[in-house]
């Protein structure tokens, strides 16, 4: 495989930066621009390199020659004249290859050109592949659109049409080409350039173009400002990071009810409207490097209600509502299929039973391989049961959000790992207060071992199931089966309590099921129930769990701490989380009122588990070994 590298520009507008050095060997972290190019390409195979010098061109031949060529073959032609990129590469036909890859000489880049080539390679037919990805301001960016499948339908150039909603897809000026293609353009009057000019009139043409998406870095270094900012990230690290060989950290977001506004089904872009916050909390993950991916279902392809096109120009609306904001999504992975029939007007052919819709993993599957994600890294975000289960069946962290279903569906009797208000929360939480809640966890938890029993305590709503969460995670970092049982899922239905907090509870059924745990002397499986809050009734044997002689059960509730004496002294281990009052009133009240339950009567509930509930709770603070002040808590409902 053959790559051209641009080298032939005059890089004025650098010449702050750079002084009278062509372009291509301003310095990048202790070496020259052209040098990345070069290492990179030849660590994908890449074996010849032709450069087109133009301006100072004998410093870039003594350079190569320094180098003694990188012990690859390198040809460095003089262009002559200014052709433009795709006039460039024109006058130079005779010396190509069959298939070759194209590099502009400022652009600073770490991609996985491996990949790209075997994007490129497995669609014949095509004459380009274009590398293309999303960025922070489509709005005044030439824009590609392409098929489902990838395939260019059109370019986009900046001014855009404002009634028309756009598809996140900028041209890195990165390409592999087909020799034979350009064949008939070679008498094209020149200047020409490949973005603006050829590939725009090749489309016209009925050439077939490929677009390889991919969210690695690559940059144009040319003015001042971008050089600096490009040095800054190889400084920091930021380019390695970013490319595909490495492995990367995602987070996974559910669209309706965690992104727009749930109406129901989205059928056309009218009824989407961004959830206020998302697109900044959007914003705060692209700028921390984590892959920002949504995965969906839209079953309104399947109904018959919204087409694929319809979809695309919702999703395209996404995409511009959220670059307006500074933000992007590095993919969106959707299923439009769904099992049920008897819809007026349903698409037959997605009437079926898939691996794709959530909760089946499919489209996380395709998105760990397409973006080399490393799912202990990562997180998957959504509103619903079904994005908790699709976490659970997907060994990825879940985060439930309470806007949209806020997950009083109930379709799927899972708990999550954490619970936030909204999609801001979830990036604060993320971003700020994990780590400190892993720090904190990884302190108390020192001392335990495997098949040790950690009992959380306090009072409801005070960050209880956070800590809990977090001590397990911390301990399956240590390489642990760690499991967390939540009391919550013994309460009773509402038909069936008795008095006080422990008559909410099935009390006895906890202690039987919480004895077999402790007690297993091989791997057992044992069922637990779940409580579904919106209908207020208890489902037994809802859901199973695995535990084994080793597994450290973290159990947590606001009773917790009163079963602490089933386990022999040693192997318990107690925490009673604490919390600011008002915070946790708040926090209480605001649970109540998204059940459905009015303000007064919200307010109503918390006076009266102050008087059946927090005497009892706060009396088993004596058995904790460790009381915390979560401040991870009050980190994520802090205004701001």
């Amino acid at each position: 495989m053959q790559a051209v590298v641009l080298a032939g520009g005059r890089g004025t507008r650098l010449r702050s930066r750079i002084g009278d050095l062509p372009k291509s060997l301003a310095n990048i972290g202790g070496k020259p621009l052209l040098e990345h190019q070069i290492v990179l390409a030849k660590q994908h195979g890449i074996e010849k390199v032709l450069i087109l010098v133009n301006h100072a061109a004998e410093q870039i031949v003594e350079f190569c020659k320094q180098r003694e060529n990188w012990g690859i073959e390198i040809l460095c032609v003089d262009d002559g004249a200014p052709r433009g990129t795709a006039g460039a590469v024109l006058s130079v036909l005779d010396l190509l290859d069959d298939d070759f890859l194209t590099i502009y000489g400022d652009t600073m880049l770490d991609v996985d050109l491996t990949r790209f080539k075997c994007f490129h390679e497995k669609h014949k037919a095509a004459a380009a592949t274009i590398f293309t990805h999303p960025n922070d301001h489509p709005h005044d960016s030439d824009l590609i659109e392409t098929s489902e499948d990838g395939i260019v339908t059109a370019f986009h150039p900046y001014p855009h049409d404002p009634g028309i909603f756009y598809s996140n897809k900028v041209s890195a000026a990165l390409y592999y080409v087909r020799r034979q293609a350009l064949l008939a353009w070679r008498a094209t009057a020149t200047p020409l350039d490949f973005g603006k000019d050829l590939f725009p009139e090749m489309l016209r043409a009925g050439a077939e173009i490929r677009s390889y998406s991919s969210p690695e870095y690559i940059k144009d270094a040319g003015t001042p400002a971008r050089f600096d900012k490009v040095c800054a990230d190889f400084a920091s690290g930021r380019i390695a990071r970013a490319s595909l060989a490495s492995s990367q950290k995602a987070v996974f977001l559910d669209r309706d009810g965690c992104i727009n506004v749930d109406y129901g089904h989205i059928d056309r872009p009218e009824r989407f409207e961004l959830i206020g916050g998302a697109a900044d909390a959007i914003a705060c993950f692209n700028r921390a490097e984590y892959r920002t991916i949504v995965v969906t279902n839209q079953p309104v392809v399947a109904r018959g209600d919204c087409s694929l096109q319809d979809l695309r120009t919702i999703h395209n609306k996404m995409e511009t509502e959220l670059g307006r904001c500074g933000a992007f999504v590095d993919a969106i992975y959707f299923c439009p299929h769904h099992p049920d029939r008897g819809f007026i007007g349903e698409v037959e052919a997605l009437k079926v039973r898939c691996n794709c819709r959530k909760p089946a993993t499919g489209l996380v599957d395709e998105a760990v391989e397409a973006f080399n994600v490393d799912r202990s890294q990562s997180w998957i975000i959504g509103d619903s049961s079904s994005d908790v289960a699709l976490a659970k069946r997907s060994g990825i962290r879940s985060i439930l959000v309470e806007t949209g279903a806020g997950g009083l569906d109930s379709k799927y009797p899972v708990m999550p790992d954490y619970t936030v208000t909204d999609l801001s929360e979830a990036a604060k939480l993320i971003l700020t207060v994990h780590p400190i809640l892993i720090d904190t966890a990884s302190d108390l938890t020192a001392h335990v071992k495997p098949g040790d029993v950690c009992f959380v305590g306090g009072l409801s709503r005070s960050g209880k199931s956070v800590l809990s969460s977090a001590i397990a995670e911390v301990l399956r970092g240590r390489g642990f089966d760690a499991q967390v049982i939540a009391i919550d899922r013994w309460i009773r239905s509402v038909a069936d309590r008795e008095p006080t907090v422990m008559g909410r509870y099935d009390m006895n059924e906890i202690r039987k099921v919480l004895s077999r745990l402790v007690g297993v002397r091989s791997p057992e499986t044992h069922d637990l129930p779940y409580y579904e809050k919106l209908g207020r009734v208890s489902h037994p044997r809802a859901e199973k769990i695995t535990i084994s002689p080793e597994t450290v059960l973290v159990v947590e509730g606001a009773v917790a701490l009163s079963l602490s004496d089933m386990v022999l002294h040693g192997r318990a281990h107690t925490f009673f989380v604490d919390i600011d009052e008002e915070l946790r009133r708040f926090r209480v009240t605001r649970e109540y009122s998204r059940r459905g339950v009015d303000r007064e009567a919200a307010a109503s509930i918390y006076s009266s588990r102050q008087e059946d509930e927090a005497p009892i709770v706060l009396a088993s603070r004596a058995r904790a070994e460790h009381c915390i002040q979560l401040r991870a808590i009050e980190l994520i409902e802090a205004v701001g």
